[in-house]
């Protein structure tokens, strides 16, 4: 139903605008404008009448300043008619040299694109006798202030993060990257919509391949509507199976502005401080722009502390029960003993005691996103550390997996990306399923078959496991260990940053 509505709507809009077009008549052009929107209340419509001609100025409340329009369009504009100029002498160059506005100057006798406009923010002039409209661009919405990123906090670096406003995103880049070869192109998706989206990227520099397939992939998606980053990255993506994420997305303009220097592309959207980065690889996943911030000792170590965190949370809870059900000869007898006597007078086996303490987990964690900032984070803590200690005091599980659970979750949090993380956190439970199936062979099996997805992945083109398949020796400088930055090329390569 939902779907034969949003179909229906979108024909009327379209046969809407296919029969509408300018006629030169002011009140005729006005009244089509207003049925063409539905009449909306926010559609303010100033009509100015002289003795030779007459105007109107409409625009979208809100989404204009007003004071900027009254000052630099409306009361010149009116000096200008006040001279008893003949409609004649109106031209659009005449006119902008005689109000001096700074703002951007145009016009359209396209209908639709005069909605589009006037939908966007901007001010739309009509004159009478004309069978085209003016469009100034006066947009001035309420947005947020630039602010630190609070998905990718760091302690060095800078402190701006994006915003939902365009202009502002673009203008961080280009504040970043005083180029002529920076380059923006603009797309709109979504067909009800109608949402602007940017791609940016350093002319030069950029993987032609990928740009053609990332324009390709925008111009041709055609969903009803599209609000948020995620979505459009749900519908580019050709993996579109895979539980692991071939795009990155940021907050940062910092990390954005290196990726595309590095030859790669960002997309930007209206609406949303989130942009999205490709082509990537799964190394991408591991590394920040803090790691060139810092030496690169310092940032080598943390890198593989990344990886080992990844790993743990991948395999910890899988490890534990394959070890538990299937391999005791390979634990020490000391910690064997220990675990027997934990384990004695639970009711579960070791899978089911497993899984009930990772869904517990998982649901302290969304109830800690949830719930309102001041007690999120207290309620989540304090309920975890009630929950285990209930559990293992009423003999529902042994205190070894509150442990076990406990490192996995921390580890969890280690990963920059929280696709990535999210990602994990499904095919833990799956590999814990094989685990207790046919313990350590189990993992492997399941291990092996995933590493041969990662490699048949590809992120707009490229291979998502460079530099290791296909292997590039000059590519592994920035995989696991940060090299110092004056060994670096300029030259770009198939692996680490430059990917």
């Amino acid at each position: 139903m939902d779907k034969e509505y949003s179909s229906i709507s979108k024909d009327i809009a379209k046969k809407a605008l296919e029969n509408y077009e300018l006629s030169g008549e002011l009140l005729k052009d006005i009244r089509q404008i207003e049925q063409c929107l539905g009449n909306p209340l926010d559609l303010v419509v100033k009509k100015y009448s002289f003795k030779h001609n007459a105007f109107a100025v409409l625009y979208i409340d809100g989404m204009i300043s007003i004071d900027s329009l009254d000052m630099t369009v409306i009361l010149p504009l009116m000096n200008w008619f006040k001279e008893n100029q003949s409609p004649e002498d109106f031209m659009k160059e005449d006119f902008q040299q005689h109000i001096q506005t700074p703002k951007n100057f145009s016009t359209t006798a396209v209908f639709s694109n005069l909605i589009d406009q006037l939908l966007t923010g901007n001010v739309i002039l009509l004159v009478a006798g004309r069978t085209y409209s003016y469009i100034i661009a006066d947009q001035l919405m309420q947005t947020r202030s630039i602010e630190e990123p609070s998905s990718q906090l760091m302690v060095r670096g800078p402190r701006e993060g994006f915003v939902e406003t365009l202009n502002i995103n673009t203008t961080l880049i280009r504040r970043r990257i005083m180029n002529p070869a920076l380059r923006f192109m603009t797309f709109k998706v979504g067909e009800v919509t109608k949402t602007p989206v940017i791609i940016s990227y350093v002319e030069g520099l950029v993987d032609k391949k990928a740009l053609e397939i990332v324009i390709e992939r925008i111009a041709t998606v055609k969903p009803p509507e599209v609000y948020e980053s995620g979505m459009l990255e749900e519908l580019i993506d050709s993996n579109r199976y895979s539980p692991i994420p071939t795009l990155t997305n940021t907050e940062r303009p910092d990390v954005v502005c290196s990726a595309i220097t590095e030859g790669r592309i960002a997309i930007l959207m209206e609406g949303t401080p989130f942009a999205l980065i490709g082509p990537v690889n799964f190394i991408s996943f591991f590394q920040t722009a803090e790691d060139y911030y810092n030496r690169f000792d310092m940032s080598s170590f943390v890198r593989i502390i990344r990886f080992l965190a990844f790993w743990v949370a991948f395999t910890l809870p899988a490890s534990y029960i394959a070890l538990t059900t299937f391999h005791q000869e390979l634990i020490p007898t000391d910690l064997l003993i220990s675990l027997t006597a934990q384990r004695e007078g639970v009711p579960f086996p070791a899978l089911l005691e497993a899984f009930i303490m990772e869904t517990v987990f998982e649901i302290l964690r969304e109830a800690g996103l949830r719930m309102p900032r001041p007690i999120g984070p207290a309620v989540s803590i304090v309920g975890a550390i009630v929950i285990g200690d209930a559990a293992v005091s009423a003999g529902l599980v042994s205190p070894a997996i509150v442990i076990v659970v406990s490192l996995t979750a921390i580890s969890s949090f280690v990963s920059p990306y929280y696709s990535l993380a999210g990602s994990v956190r499904i095919l833990r439970f799956v590999l814990m399923i094989f685990a207790a199936t046919s313990g350590v062979f189990g993992m492997l099996i399941f291990t092996i078959a995933m590493c041969i997805h990662l490699v048949s992945l590809e992120s707009f083109g490229r291979p998502f496991m460079a530099p290791f398949a296909p292997l590039s020796i000059s590519g592994l400088k920035d995989t696991l260990i940060r090299f110092p930055l004056w060994w670096s090329s300029r030259k770009k390569t198939s692996g680490g940053r430059n990917q």
